[in-house]
């Protein structure tokens, strides 16, 4: 008969491997015996012939041999590694043992040196994050638009989780099970997917109209003369540079598609950086208007 398997693709997060070890161990008593173990799922293989119990460790190792070697003699089998640090070994269950002899770390004092390998991970990751975080802050005070804020809400929250995970392995007890952090992983991978998503999909369809214009000098003024045009997709907080130079007034502004002034700025000679306009969803033209004489301006829109 063809070995039987399926595949899980429940999410622990690094803090509360305690839970996935208790998971493991669950599965092994119901006949499912891990075969490799994952970040984001595992597989395993029917047979109730047996039974295990299971352990994780965490560390960048520099001899996998002697490593594996070190826990084989103990009893321990390897059974995978994975990507980002995590190992995996199991080890055949005899009831008439305490639990006790399944404690991969026999003194406190190995059970904190593995949890401060992953909680300066995290409180080092964290605090990075964090720092985008604060810069975002900063830019949102100053211009203040849709696509930065949800990069700075997905930075929060990657931050926060990281830094309480880092706070929790610090804790000389985090090998208490928490119970409830596996909504709070599936939360955080929500909000990474949806706001760097959200960051994407905004900046893409902003306005990016980097135009120029230049006149000579004319008998005739134009009044209102079309200079580009725009579209708009979503209502937000767009940013205007202006750099002009005339030797007589020069007005440029925005007129919606009904031919509303939505904006607008009149001056011989300007240099003016992040104008702030507020747009609504909708097809804008950018209009010019000028005396005799000639003049240079460009108008940069995001």
């Amino acid at each position: 008969m063809a070995p039987e398997y399926r595949t899980s693709y429940k999410m622990y997060s690094a803090w509360n491997y305690g839970k996935e070890i208790e998971d493991l161990n669950e599965a092994s008593e119901k006949g499912w015996q891990l075969v490799k173990g994952g970040s984001f799922h595992s597989r395993f293989e029917k047979n109730p012939d047996i039974q295990y119990r299971y352990q994780i460790d965490f560390g960048k190792i520099e001899n996998m041999g002697l490593y594996i070697e070190t826990f084989r003699e103990q009893g321990w089998e390897y059974i995978n590694s994975t990507f980002n640090g995590w190992h995996y070994f199991r080890k055949i269950y005899d009831p008439s043992l305490p639990e006790e002899a399944y404690e991969i770390f026999t003194d406190r004092e190995s059970l904190h040196e593995m949890n401060n390998r992953w909680a300066r991970l995290a409180l080092i990751v964290g605090g990075i994050i964090g720092l985008f975080a604060v810069y975002n802050l900063i830019q949102m005070i100053r211009m203040p638009e849709l696509p930065r804020l949800a990069l700075l809400l997905t930075f929060a929250v990657e931050s926060a989780v990281l830094i309480r995970g880092g706070l929790i392995m610090n804790d000389p007890d985090s090998g208490r099970i928490h119970r409830r952090d596996g909504a709070l992983l599936s939360v955080f991978f929500a909000v990474v997917v949806i706001g760097l998503g959200s960051f994407l999909a905004l900046s893409s369809t902003r306005p990016d109209l980097k135009t120029f214009q230049k006149a000579a000098s004319s008998d005739v003024p134009a009044v209102d003369a079309e200079w580009n045009s725009f579209e708009v997709k979503y209502r937000d907080n767009y940013y205007i540079d202006l750099e002009m130079k005339s030797d007589e007034p020069l007005t440029v502004k925005i007129v919606d598609e009904n031919g509303s002034e939505v904006w607008s700025m009149t001056a011989e000679e300007c240099n003016e950086k992040n104008i702030r306009v507020n747009l609504p969803k909708g097809a804008y033209k950018l209009l010019f208007s000028h005396g005799r004489s000639g003049f240079d301006a460009r108008f940069d829109l995001n």
